[in-house]
């Protein structure tokens, strides 16, 4: 920015004087770079950053990304390195995670996605919705590049590959690419997974030129990334009614999970139900067993009358709207204590509601009410944006043993990673525990084979260490056959 008067305004000075126009067309200035707590850097300070170190420890591109995410290059940046830790962490991290998932598959099934075609109509709905995604991503970028808004850019990038592609994609398609048959479902996983990740590549190139490069040979035979032409979106590929339903899933999950965590439930315990606002069974019905996994619970149940399973209180927000609303606060919070709360906040998500309060119409916002919800016993409640998601809590004998195998399958998983197993190998478990553990054990063994690469498992004891298991001591030894 110290360089606007010094260099830009005597550009422009010069060319007009020379040649009646202006030497250029756009100018984009950096504001200065300031420590954490928004200080100018200076030596006396000693609050100065080196940043050949930081190349060295992090990488340039890491760098590069974290300037551009932290905050627009016309504003001042606040400099912290914590921020380029999580960066590096959650972003590239991610990034490297998902190219090395899918190359580590790839090569074990000698499967090669650039000689393979799949039709659009082949593809399974959580592919289309990931090309939907990818394609909407390329416009909105392309659309940002060209205004100059960069963190816009990283911002959205950096989302769609931990959000939708790890955490949502990659995980929740793992058994097409474990499973033996190399059918028409495992080929369009590799080529969804193959055609995004080369876009993304495509995509960060300009902004982190080392990494992009790096994956982009990795994953085809052109010379160079930066040779190519900047991605470009199909249009026809963008599908809304694709994405709001798998996005209404995800959310529901989202809220699932934060309800398990509210209740202190591990996400491995199996629950009896879990219950969802009735209006959305038409747009997601036939997604029930896909929320089922993901919640680990035995049904969906959509429900129309949610009030039977919880209880609202709405109250005036007195901070918000009590200098607002003056006198009229009191007769607001008995106004708010007779409506039907479910329809009124329904309403106030969409928009200002007005309400009749003491005989004259008044326009409320959303901010004006405090909203408390409480579930009714056995039950767990969470809601956010006017989503609902009720937890069927109460834990039965028969569910209690299923969790207990799920942490057994979760610790002996775990274990094969420790010793650095391949994810062929074939092992033989021995554990030792109290007998409500091995009961639960004894009786779902094959399922446990199946899930562990276990060939045996034998209930003796053993010279590991004691563990907990959902509240239970255990014993868990594994070796490989």
């Amino acid at each position: 920015i110290d360089q606007t008067r010094g260099w830009f305004y005597s550009l422009i000075a010069i060319s007009t004087y020379m040649t009646g126009k202006s030497p250029y067309k756009n100018v984009l200035v950096n504001d200065l770079i300031l420590d954490k707590d928004g200080k100018k850097m200076s030596k006396s300070r000693g609050n100065t950053v080196a940043p050949f170190e930081l190349f060295d420890k992090y990488g340039a591109d890491v760098v590069r990304w974290y300037l551009l995410y932290v905050s627009p290059p016309w504003t001042p940046t606040k400099f912290d390195e914590d921020g380029l830790r999580e960066i590096e962490s959650k972003f590239f991290r991610s990034l490297r995670n998902t190219y090395n998932f899918f190359s580590l598959y790839a090569n074990t099934d000698n499967i090669d996605p650039r000689e393979t075609k799949v039709s659009y109509d082949d593809l399974e709905e959580i592919d289309k919705w990931l090309l939907s995604k990818y394609n909407r991503l390329v416009k909105n970028v392309r659309q940002d590049m060209n205004e100059f808004e960069l963190t816009k850019v990283v911002r959205e990038i950096q989302e769609f590959v931990i959000e939708d592609v790890s955490n949502w994609y990659i995980r929740r398609n793992r058994r097409r690419f474990w499973k033996t048959d190399k059918d028409n479902t495992k080929i369009a996983v590799y080529k969804t997974t193959y055609e995004v990740l080369l876009g993304v590549t495509k995509l960060i190139a300009p902004i982190v030129p080392f990494i992009s490069e790096e994956l982009f040979k990795s994953l085809s035979d052109e010379e160079s990334v930066h040779l190519v032409d900047y991605p470009n979106y199909d249009e026809n590929m963008i599908n809304d009614k694709i994405e709001e339903k798998m996005d209404l899933v995800r959310d529901l999950v989202t809220l699932g999970r934060a309800s398990r965590e509210e209740a202190k439930i591990k996400v491995r315990q199996p629950l009896s139900k879990v219950i969802i606002d009735g209006k959305y069974q038409e747009i997601i019905g036939d997604l029930t067993e896909l929320i089922k996994e993901e919640l680990n619970v035995k049904e969906v149940q959509f429900e129309e009358n949610l009030s039977e399973y919880m209880e609202f209180e709405l109250k005036p927000n007195f901070k918000v709207c009590g200098k607002i609303l003056g006198s009229k606060v009191k007769s607001f919070g008995k106004v708010l204590s007779k409506i039907d709360a479910k329809d009124f906040l329904a309403r106030l998500n969409e928009g200002d509601v007005n309400l009749e309060i003491d005989g004259e119409k008044t326009e409320i916002k959303k901010d004006y009410v405090e909203v408390k919800i409480s579930a009714k016993e056995g039950f767990d409640v969470i809601m956010e944006n006017n989503l609902f998601v009720i937890l069927d809590t109460e834990l039965t004998e028969e569910l209690l043993e299923e969790g207990y195998v799920r942490e057994f399958v979760s610790k002996i998983q775990q274990l094969r990673k420790k010793k650095d197993l391949d994810i062929l190998d074939n092992i033989k478990i021995a554990y030792k525990s109290d007998e409500e553990v091995e009961k639960a054990i004894a009786a779902d063994e094959e399922f446990i084979k199946s899930e562990t690469l276990a060939l045996e498992i034998k209930n003796e004891e053993n010279d590991a260490e004691v563990e907990n298991l959902n509240g239970h001591d255990i014993k868990i030894k594994i070796e490989k056959i």
